[in-house]
């Protein structure tokens, strides 16, 4: 997994102008690691296209967006949606709550408690409660933790290659 985000890099690094190509960013990773999670869930009734939803202020580019979903193409379909408002992200499969709602993690959370969607943050004091998947920075590497009981409650089935590469959570 670890290979493919890292070729996934390169591949932006590669697709898009010089200029970006020399400035890829922590977020364009997360980006990318938000896609590859798609490809390694499970959900209840498998949803097609899988919605990834970034909820509060987005921090990805638009250019990386088109690039890495050109690339996954064929492979896993998704999009990537920017709702306004919490009634909307019961609507997704995949939600990452931007740093910027962190004070209101509590209130998407709540809404989202067992509902089949996928909630990812990227808080580096550790994962928050009702958080599946939180990607933190150690050693200057992208990594990630998974809270597995909060993923099961949920109803979704998280791939054992995924697992293997996160740091689990009780």
């Amino acid at each position: 997994m670890l290979k493919k985000i890292a070729a996934l890099g390169l591949l932006l690094a590669l697709t898009v102008n010089a200029g970006f190509a020399d400035s890829v960013t922590e977020y364009d990773l997360k980006a990318a690691y938000l896609l590859n999670f798609a490809g390694y869930v499970e959900w209840p009734g498998s949803p097609k296209p899988v919605t990834i939803c970034v909820y509060g202020d987005n921090p990805f580019k638009a250019a990386t967006i088109s690039t890495l979903l050109a690339a996954k193409t064929g492979q896993i379909d998704a999009a990537f949606k920017y709702p306004l408002h919490p009634a909307q992200l019961t609507d997704c499969n995949i939600v990452y709550l931007a740093q910027s709602e962190q004070d209101r993690f509590d209130k998407a959370i709540a809404l989202l408690r067992n509902a089949p969607v996928l909630i990812i943050t990227d808080i580096q004091d550790g994962l928050p409660e009702g958080a599946m998947i939180n990607l933190i920075t150690e050693s200057n590497r992208l990594r990630f933790e998974i809270n597995i009981s909060t993923v099961l409650a949920a109803k979704l089935k998280i791939s054992s290659k995924l697992l293997k590469l996160a740091k689990i959570v009780p």
